[in-house]
């Protein structure tokens, strides 16, 4: 076995992602498409994507599904976590938003709706929202002007 892949699956027995996948990266760089180095990959992917998902790190979480699902979209149950993860970062978020706008931050209110709708186009609560605090922005601005 390759030094770099063995560092990349001693990494990966320790729980240490970043190192399993940077030390897989740069064996895949000379290889690409080497079977073994793909298969560490999508193993520490995965298992990173689950620790983060365990740890309420949602974004982290959804960004090693993300890549695991551009490797092999149906890898054991990971499109069920990619769902899962990205209901929770929309609720974060749409939360966040709701926060914000009580406390009169509208502009950062309606970026908070606007990554919602990136990750959920059909979201009505957000683009209701986004609606009434860019009127209340403009009415604002119209009475500075005044």
């Amino acid at each position: 076995m390759n030094p770099l892949l063995a560092d990349a699956r001693d990494a990966l027995d320790r729980n240490s992602y970043a190192e399993a996948l940077s030390d897989v990266d740069k064996f895949l760089a000379g290889s690409p498409g080497n079977r073994d180095g793909l298969t560490l990959k999508k193993q520490a992917l995965y298992q990173q994507g689950k620790a983060r998902l365990s740890e309420r790190k949602y974004a982290e979480s959804y960004g090693s599904f993300s890549q695991l699902a551009k490797l092999q979209p149906d890898y054991e149950d990971s499109p069920a976590l990619l769902r899962q993860v990205r209901a929770r970062i929309v609720e974060q978020r749409y939360s966040q938003g709701v926060r914000l706008y009580r406390e009169e931050k509208l502009a950062e209110a309606v970026s908070a709706w606007q990554a919602v709708l990136e990750l959920d186009p059909q979201h009505v609560n957000a683009r209701r929202n986004i609606d009434q605090a860019q009127r209340l922005l403009k009415a604002l601005e119209e009475r500075k002007k005044k």
